[in-house]
């Protein structure tokens, strides 16, 4: 929210915009590094679309530097809102992209048809109220490979415990064991990606779990029962 209102007291200050160097030069400074690439045009005249790495988002800016335009732009003909979300899907698919199978924690659908990835805090009850819907989940064919981000400031020991259960050798069994039972399994420490997919979860915008990100990135924040996760799958997708 801060940086939301440092970016509009900048951009509001600005009495014009000559090109994108200088949308680079007002912004860097609270956003880091923006590359030419990430000033978009808009089909909106005069509407500019900033991507934002760190967390990965988006932002619209007028091209004479005096509005930052929060919330949706709604075409009036087609009552939908002005559609930046493909881009920032993308990038977030790549990001989750580099990270290793063997790294996750996976529950496999026999027929699978789907594959979600699932940022969850051990601690996190609606985290364990979506893992009880395990079976129901892999029974419509949604695979769901795990992702960890403790959530320090809510849940302290969550951490230590999630290593604990990437570290085990059945990491799939551990995790349901504390899902389940609040069993943490009794496993010497070893080397882990719990920091790292923390890290990669910030980068990603999640500031609460569970967090859910389908296959072309769509990020579907909170706790959804199987039925209705199913259905805003094929919502998001397409299919």
């Amino acid at each position: 929210m801060l940086k939301k209102i440092l970016l509009s007291l900048v951009i509001l200050s600005t009495q014009s915009i000559a090109g994108n160097n200088d949308i680079i030069k007002n912004l860097s400074p609270l956003f880091g590094v923006i590359d030419k690439q990430d000033i978009i045009k808009t089909p909106l005249d005069g509407i500019y679309e900033i991507i934002f790495k760190n967390p990965i988002s988006s932002q619209f800016i007028s091209a004479d530097g005096k509005y930052l335009i929060k919330g949706d732009i709604i075409n009036l003909k087609t009552l939908t809102p002005l559609d930046s979300s493909a881009r920032v899907n993308a990038l977030k698919k790549d990001l989750l992209d580099t990270i290793s199978d063997k790294d996750k924690i996976i529950f496999k659908a026999k027929e699978e048809k789907y594959v979600i990835h699932v940022f969850t805090d051990v601690d996190c009850p609606f985290c364990k109220r979506l893992h009880q819907q395990m079976s129901k989940m892999n029974a419509l064919g949604i695979t769901v490979k795990y992702l960890a981000s403790p959530l320090a400031s809510l849940h302290p020991t969550a951490q230590g415990k999630m290593e604990k259960i990437w570290c085990a050798k059945d990491k799939a069994k551990a995790m349901n064991d504390y899902k389940i039972k609040n069993i943490v399994p009794d496993v010497k420490n070893c080397s882990n990606p719990v920091a790292q997919q923390l890290s990669l979860s910030q980068q990603l915008g999640v500031n609460g779990t569970p967090a859910i990100f389908l296959s072309d990135g769509t990020h579907i924040p909170g706790y959804m029962p199987a039925e209705k996760l199913l259905k805003t799958i094929k919502q998001k997708l397409g299919k």
